[in-house]
């Protein structure tokens, strides 16, 4: 009986082992995801707007995603990207507004400052299993005009 319990574990246990070494994580490869922010740059006059979408491939299935104004990440507050506009914005260098973080491909819109100068709207997009995530950003540069 001991050698026929020998006999059926060997293979269960070869098998459960190739399994579980070949099992990939349902990730992509990190070189095979590209994302984009469209436009990748644009100007607009101070308390004005401009519309973003952000867009991703390569992914195998839906990312999450996130925008933030990256001066204000930075700075290491609030890094000014809302799923709705705030009442009052804190944010001195302006602020981005998207809809979702799971409506993909994404559009937001940021709302610039009152100061001129040259600030930064990041989008990430996130791909995650129960054990692992693959994130990518993309930048666009916005040139705040008086």
């Amino acid at each position: 009986m001991s050698q026929m319990v020998r006999a059926i574990t060997l293979p269960v246990a070869l098998l459960v082992a190739f399994l579980l070494g070949s099992c990939s994580s349902g990730l992509p490869h990190s070189n095979q995801v590209t994302v984009r922010v469209t436009p990748a740059q644009a100007t607009v006059a101070v308390g004005g707007t401009v519309a973003l979408e952000g867009d991703a491939s390569g992914f195998t299935r839906s990312p999450i995603v996130r925008w933030w104004v990256q001066e204000a990440r930075d700075a290491g507050g609030d890094d000014c990207g809302y799923l709705r506009p705030p009442p009052v914005s804190p944010c001195q260098f302006g602020y981005v507004i998207f809809g979702s973080v799971t409506q993909f491909p994404s559009s937001a819109t940021y709302y610039a400052p009152l100061t001129p100068g040259t600030y930064h709207v990041t989008f990430e997009a996130t791909q995650n299993t129960a054990f692992e995530y693959l994130s990518k950003t993309a930048t666009a540069t916005i040139t705040v005009t008086p």
